[in-house]
């Protein structure tokens, strides 16, 4: 099934051009099978193949993330017992299993807001990290901002990989998945750093 939708939304973006764009990442940010790794690639071809503007298809790519994330976000409004009876509901359906959540509480409560933002370069945190950001009652433009950058820079990387390396735009996922460790480690040394500099501030305003 998740293989056939998969190839669905590949061919919608090969004859839809930018509305498949829009539809695949729409659709990839709530509905966890459904890798950018694959699309974001995939839409880097088609534009070095048929002739799409690239900087459109990021532009487009951003903005149907963004849009994505909105959804899960408002459910967090409702709480943890909320999104838990969402997710018993419907979870199946979007293959988010409760590890899935889990991980994305325990990044949201370690690295705060900011994992809003690297988030979306994290498979899996990617789609439930709006859950948290919603139940911390995380304010909206901050959560706007941080999810259209990071969707930007995500969506920059991958679809201008796949313009790059053409045919061989596949390679790209099989990258991805190497880093995702190294995303922690720059977000921890981000957090250190911020946690480091307010000390010396109020040591030196003391």
């Amino acid at each position: 099934m998740v293989s056939t939708i998969i190839d669905w939304l590949v061919n919608a973006i090969s004859t839809l051009g930018y509305p498949g764009v829009a539809i695949a990442m729409f659709l990839e940010s709530f509905f966890a099978p459904i890798p950018s790794e694959i699309i974001l690639p995939f839409s880097g071809f088609v534009c070095a193949r048929d002739g799409m503007n690239i900087y459109v298809t990021i532009i487009v790519a951003s903005l149907a993330a963004y849009l994505g994330s909105l959804p899960f976000y408002f459910i967090g409004k409702w709480g943890k017992e909320g999104v838990d009876r969402f997710l018993r509901r419907f979870g199946k359906y979007m293959f988010i299993p409760a590890s899935d959540l889990d991980k994305g509480y325990k990044a949201f409560d370690r690295y705060g807001n900011g994992i809003v933002f690297f988030g979306r370069l994290i498979p899996i945190v990617r789609t439930v990290i709006s859950f948290p950001a919603g139940v911390a009652k995380m304010n909206f433009g901050i959560f706007s901002l941080y999810t259209l950058l990071g969707s930007l820079l995500w969506s920059s990387v991958l679809a201008f990989a796949g313009f790059l390396l053409g045919e061989n735009w596949k390679i790209v996922e099989g990258y991805v998945n190497k880093y995702e460790n190294v995303i922690y480690v720059v977000l921890g040394v981000v957090v250190v750093t911020y946690i480091v500099r307010g000390i010396y501030k109020l040591v030196k305003k003391n």
